[in-house]
C-alpha cells in the first residue's frame, strides 16, 4: 500500500460519490441508478477494441458480478429515499469490515494489528456520519433497511472482483467487460416488462447515466487495479473514504446538514486511513 496507491485509491473514491450525488439529485432516482449502469456499459464497450484480451478464467467473475449488480442499483435507488449522507455511511461503511472478515478466512489476507485497528476506524468512523441524521429522522426505514441490505451485496461483488481481477491478468479488460455485462443484465431486467414509458424514463436520464457512468467505471476501475497490488480488505476499506466526499456533497450540494458529529467522525475516518497506511507500509 505506497502513497501512490492510497492517493489513486481516495480519487476514486472521490469519483464514487460524484456519481452518487448525481443519482440522488435526480427526481426518478432508479432510472437515474439503471442510466449509471448503462452509460458504463457504453463506456466499457467503446474502450474495448484498444485493449488486451482478457483470460477466460475470469468470465465467471464477470458474470456473477454483473448479476449481483442487479440488485445493487435497485437497492441504490431505495436507499437514497432517504438523506444521501445516512444512505450512503450505511452502505459503505459495513461492507469493509465484511470483505475483510470474508477475505481473511477464504484469501488468507489477514491485516496486521494496526492495519485492522485502522479498517476498524474508518467503518466505524463512516457509519458514525449516519447517527446524526438517523436521530433527526431524515433517514426512512425503508431506505435505511436497503442501505443495510446493500452493503451486504456490495462486500459480496468486491470479493468477486477482487478476486476475478486478478485471474484476469488486465484491470482495465476486466472493468470493461463486468462495466457490460453489468449494463446488459440491468438492461434486461429493467426491459423485463417493456412499455414506451420505461424506455421514456431510461432515455431522459441519459445525460446523467453517460456522466455518471464514465465516473463509475474509472472509479471502480481504479480499485479493482489496487487490489491487484495490495489486500482486498484494506482496498474495500479505503475506497469507502468516498462516504467523506458525499457527506460534503451532501452538506455543499444538496444543503444537508454536517454538525459537530459528523466533524468528529470524519476525523475518526482520517485517522483510521493513516493507520491502514502505517499498518501495511510496516
Amino acid at each position: 500500500m505506497t502513497l501512490t496507491v492510497l492517493l489513486i485509491l481516495l480519487f476514486a473514491a472521490a469519483l464514487h460519490a460524484g456519481w452518487n450525488a448525481l443519482v440522488k439529485r435526480a427526481a426518478d432516482r432508479e432510472m437515474a441508478s439503471i442510466s449509471v449502469a448503462l452509460g458504463g456499459g457504453v463506456v466499457g464497450a467503446a474502450l474495448l477494441p484498444f485493449l488486451p484480451p482478457m483470460s477466460a478464467a475470469a468470465i465467471p467473475y464477470v458474470l456473477g458480478t454483473a448479476v449481483v449488480h442487479i440488485a445493487y442499483y435497485w437497492l441504490v435507488a431505495r436507499a437514497y429515499r432517504g438523506d444521501l449522507s445516512v444512505s450512503y455511511p450505511l452502505m459503505r461503511g459495513l461492507a469493509p469490515l465484511i470483505v475483510t472478515a470474508v477475505g481473511a478466512v477464504l484469501l488468507g489476507e489477514v491485516p496486521g494489528p494496526l492495519s485492522m485497528a485502522g479498517i476498524a476506524l474508518v467503518c466505524g468512523g463512516i457509519v458514525a456520519l449516519a447517527f446524526e441524521g438517523l436521530k433527526a429522522g431524515r433517514g426512512g426505514r425503508h431506505a435505511v433497511g436497503a442501505a443495510l441490505l446493500n452493503a451486504a451485496v456490495i462486500a459480496s461483488y468486491t470479493l468477486c472482483d477482487g478476486v476475478g481481477v486478478r485471474v484476469s491478468g488486465e484491470a482495465a479488460t476486466y472493468t470493461s467487460w463486468l462495466m457490460v455485462a453489468s449494463a446488459i443484465t440491468n438492461l434486461a431486467w429493467t426491459l423485463r416488462r417493456p412499455s414506451a414509458a420505461v424506455c421514456r424514463r431510461v432515455l431522459a436520464h441519459t445525460g446523467i447515466g453517460l456522466v455518471g457512468g464514465a465516473m463509475s467505471m474509472l472509479s471502480y476501475g481504479l480499485a479493482l487495479w489496487a487490489m491487484t497490488v495490495a489486500p482486498i480488505g484494506l482496498v474495500a476499506a479505503i475506497r469507502e473514504s468516498s462516504v467523506l466526499f458525499a457527506a460534503a456533497m451532501g452538506a455543499f450540494a444538496l444543503n444537508e446538514r454536517f454538525g459537530a458529529p459528523r466533524w468528529a467522525a470524519a476525523g475518526v475516518v482520517a485517522a483510521g486511513l493513516a493507520a491502514v497506511k502505517l499498518g501495511a507500509a510496516g
